[in-house]
């Protein structure tokens, strides 16, 4: 047996083990080096600190600024109190009329478009009512998940309460 070949062309070799060593392979214990824990933990306080420090820096900007106020505001208008007044933090409330007049006709004349700029649209003018209605304690339901005419009968409803509050959003004639 010594001195035949089993087809390998490696004599005295099982077929497995000669494909094993011909192709060099290392062993498992080989290649898996030791990790040094020091390294492991500085990546975990680099990987800490690049995601913390950008949210904390965002929340102190958002609060410094007084747009925490605006999102974070758990109060319901009810507990309010008749005698507040309404909330005048963030933007004028001269340019968030000038922009839901904007968008408002943009609203009115899309129906040439694609479907996603009209729905865009309406989301960003319901957005601005939603803003104009917490500004001025005005209640409403665009907030709720609706859809169709029951959302459109919601803006104009809104619409005309803020009509009603003094702030005309249809063109002057």
């Amino acid at each position: 047996m010594a001195g035949q070949s089993d087809g390998t062309g490696i004599k005295g070799l099982v077929p497995w083990r000669a494909r094993t060593r011909a192709c060099n392979a290392p062993n498992l214990g080989d290649v898996v080096a030791p990790v040094d824990k020091k390294e492991v933990r500085l990546t975990i306080i680099a990987s800490a600190v690049l995601v913390g420090v950008p949210l904390i820096a965002n929340a102190l900007h958002d609060l410094l600024s007084g747009r925490w106020d605006e999102h974070h505001d758990d109060r319901l208008p009810s507990d309010r109190g008749a005698t507040s007044t309404p909330h005048l933090g963030g933007r004028p409330i001269e340019q968030l009329v000038a922009d839901l007049r904007r968008l408002r006709v943009a609203v009115a004349t899309d129906q040439q478009r694609s479907a996603t700029h009209q729905l865009a649209n309406r989301v960003a003018y319901d957005q601005l009512l939603m803003q104009a209605c917490a500004m001025l304690d005005i209640p409403h339901d665009l907030g709720k998940r609706t859809a169709g005419p029951e959302r459109d009968i919601e803006r104009i409803r809104i619409e005309a309460e803020l009509e009603r509050a003094g702030i005309v959003l249809s063109a002057r004639r």
